[in-house]
């Protein structure tokens, strides 16, 4: 009758270890808390945000920009792939730390060989110069492999 308690502990253990499913484990999920304390400011998910997106304008000139996207992921990746739309008519000229593609106002930039597996919790970066025209608005959202993210 002992070793069936002793036994389902480590079951428990277990499941602690695996990162895809921790409902006994509160621990581990009050890394993903403040990505659920942002939660309202994406109401169109029910579930907290595969993701958290920085995108910050690091210079600006006339017809032009350089700007970094810097993203904290709550899963383990072993690919990724970014997407976002600009409103202004923005135009990605150059990428650096991701492979870049454009239809239109939407972009989507894929992981390098090198930075493409992301640890449960990691951030990862990249960067790019962009044409622009009178205005530069920053993207209004971004998804981190289809899934929507919300914005520091």
């Amino acid at each position: 009758s002992s070793p069936a308690p002793s036994s389902a502990r480590p079951t428990a253990a277990a499941s602690a270890s695996e990162p895809v499913h921790g409902n006994p484990d509160p621990e581990p999920q009050g890394t993903a808390s403040p990505t659920g304390a942002e939660d309202p400011a994406a109401p169109a998910s029910e579930t907290p945000a595969a993701c958290r997106v920085r995108y910050r304008v690091v210079n600006e000139w006339t017809d032009g920009f350089q700007a970094t996207v810097t993203v904290t992921t709550g899963r383990p990746l072993d690919a990724w792939r970014v997407a976002w739309s600009f409103r202004d008519g923005q135009r990605v000229g150059q990428m650096w730390d991701a492979e870049v593609a454009q239809d239109g106002s939407r972009v989507t930039a894929t992981a390098a060989d090198y930075n493409s597996s992301v640890a449960a919790g990691g951030t990862f970066a990249f960067g790019f110069v962009a044409a622009r025209g009178g205005t530069n608005s920053a993207p209004a959202a971004f998804s981190l492999n289809g899934r929507a993210c919300t914005i520091a």
